[in-house]
């Protein structure tokens, strides 16, 4: 029977990190979606390990979902005040079966609710390139707050998830640096 085991990547598991990465945002590349996950290499994997909170899902000692929580003191010009999440992945021949849904939960629910008290989340997501993915945000509770055009004509978008109502503050979430081109939409 398989096990899974929710765990923080270390610095070996960058190849099996790059992997999974790659291989869940291959599709999105294709779609000329330019995020850093499109593009990663085995140096920006291991870094971001090493700086960030790399959580991974294993299963049988293989990575099968991925999310990587960037807090805002990693940075002097963080995203956002609250924790921002990105690289998250699953690996494709596992779509479907709700592992991506089980580890945003754990991440949302027994790390930054519980284990942090973060009162909120940020995470950016393609608006116009990729849209079925803001639409799966706003479904599961996430909402816009800021809209970015980008030179390759796709919509970056801010959204942020409320995790403990009465501790969040809209102020906190402030604006991502060089926000030239930046639409603000209603919170």
């Amino acid at each position: 029977m398989s096990r899974d085991i929710f765990r923080i990547a270390t610095e070996e598991d960058a190849p099996a990190f790059l992997e999974l990465l790659s291989s869940a945002f291959k599709p999105l590349g294709e779609m000329g979606i330019d995020w850093p996950s499109t593009n990663a290499t085995l140096e920006m994997v291991t870094e971001n390990i090493k700086q960030s909170v790399a959580v991974v899902l294993e299963r049988d000692g293989r990575l099968i979902s991925t999310i990587t929580i960037r807090f805002p003191w990693e940075s002097t010009q963080p995203v956002s005040g609250y924790p921002f999440v990105w690289w998250f992945a699953t690996a494709p021949d596992l779509a479907g079966q709700g592992i991506g849904n089980k580890l945003l939960d754990y991440v949302e629910n027994t790390l930054l609710r519980q284990t942090f008290k973060a009162p909120a989340y940020t995470l950016g997501t393609s608006g116009r390139k990729h849209p079925w993915l803001l639409e799966m945000y706003e479904r599961k509770g996430y909402t816009a707050y800021i809209e970015r055009e980008a030179d390759n004509g796709d919509l970056g978008v801010l959204m942020y998830k409320v995790l403990i109502p009465e501790r969040f503050d809209a102020a906190i979430l402030g604006a991502p640096p060089s926000e030239e081109k930046v639409q603000t939409t209603s919170t």
